[in-house]
Parts: C-alpha cells; sequence; structure tokens
C-alpha cells in the first residue's frame, strides 16, 4: 500500500514539476538544453510516473488509454496556460510534450511487464 502512495506522490510531482517549468517565465536550468529536448524529457517524467503508477496500482491494461489522455491534458493545459504568461505556447512544443510523455508512458509501462513478469489486462 506504501508503494502505491509513493507511485501517486511521484506522479503528483511529475505534474507539478512539468506545470511549473513550462509555465513560470524563467524557470530555474532554462536554456541549459533546447526547448525541445526539454519538452521531451519534462513529459516523459510525467508518462512514466503514470507507467509506474498503473503497475503498482494494478490497474488493467486498458487504464492506459486514460492516462495516455491525462499526458494529452497536461501537456493541451501547459500549452493553453502559456497564453496566460510570458511564454509562448506552440503547437511544436505541444507535439514534443506528447511524443515524450505517450512514449516514456508505453515504454515504461513495457518495461515493467517484463522486469516484473506480471500481465495486467
Amino acid at each position: 500500500m506504501m508503494l502505491v502512495w509513493a507511485a501517486r506522490v511521484a506522479a503528483l510531482v511529475a505534474v507539478a514539476v512539468a506545470c511549473y517549468l513550462t509555465l513560470t517565465p524563467d524557470p530555474t536550468g532554462a536554456g541549459a538544453l533546447p526547448d525541445w529536448a526539454g519538452h521531451l524529457i519534462i513529459f516523459a517524467g510525467v508518462g512514466a510516473s503514470f507507467a509506474v503508477l498503473r503497475r503498482v496500482s494494478g490497474w488493467r491494461a486498458a487504464s492506459l488509454i486514460g492516462l495516455g489522455a491525462a499526458v494529452a491534458l497536461v501537456g493541451v493545459g501547459t500549452e493553453v496556460g502559456q497564453a496566460f504568461t510570458p511564454r509562448d505556447p506552440t503547437l511544436r512544443d505541444l507535439a514534443f510534450d506528447l511524443v515524450g510523455g505517450l512514449s516514456a508512458l508505453l515504454g515504461v509501462d513495457q518495461v515493467a511487464s517484463r522486469l516484473g513478469g506480471q500481465r495486467t489486462g
């Protein structure tokens, strides 16, 4: 049960970090990586944390659809939110958010199934 709570907290922290880094005017470390790489990495953290949450919670494989939608919602939400900040919302950034988040969600889920030997779904 403690592992489930840790996964929930990790997922919330990943979303909070993604929001902070994509919505603040000048987050710490901005410019350290190319913009596209930052978006990929930030949202890969969100997707990976959602995959771990699915695995430790024992949710069926069908929940990947909802988790994928949640990753997309966070990506769209941060890009729309940028319209209310000095940042520039772009479809290019959204594309990198989605590629990073959804790839990590599916990739980490597959790796976890192979490592854990469990098949849920």
